[in-house]
């Protein structure tokens, strides 16, 4: 979400929002079902679209009640983990309201940047990256922003 949209948002209350990068992963998204690859050429420039994108948006995520991050780990027995980030205030409400439920304690939205995700890879190794709205698009990035 563009961080101005967010300042809008939190003077006005209006509960919409726009993300380029939703909007970038949903086309990504459709072409590679029709085309049924993820590697065809016809992508090359949807994926520079969600790559230059990325860091130019502010993304939302759940914190606990010491405010770190909600962590889905990738298996049982592993401590490696990604969290889940949201690029708009609807993406947050309906994937919020999901994640609550697995949850006992209160959780909170936390406003997030490129460069706090940039700083968690640097500081914890566990930390594997991020699924981007989980319940609707669940595009996955890596730690450095790479897909």
């Amino acid at each position: 979400m563009d961080p101005r949209d967010y300042e809008d948002y939190q003077k006005s209350n209006v509960k919409a929002s726009k993300s380029q990068l939703k909007e970038y992963i949903q086309i990504y998204a459709d072409m590679a079902k029709k085309l049924k690859s993820e590697d065809a050429i016809e992508l090359e420039a949807v994926k520079n679209n969600i790559r230059q994108t990325y860091p130019t948006e502010i993304y939302f995520t759940l914190v606990d009640e010491v405010e770190n991050p909600v962590k889905l780990t990738l298996t049982e027995s592993s401590k490696e983990y990604i969290i889940p980030v949201f690029t708009d205030i609807r993406e947050y409400a309906i994937g919020s309201a999901k994640i609550t439920k697995l949850f006992l304690e209160k959780l909170d939205m936390k406003v997030i940047s490129p460069e706090d995700i940039l700083e968690l890879a640097e500081e914890d190794e566990y930390f594997q990256g991020f699924v981007i709205n989980p319940h609707s698009q669940n595009f996955n990035m890596d730690r450095t922003g790479s897909f």
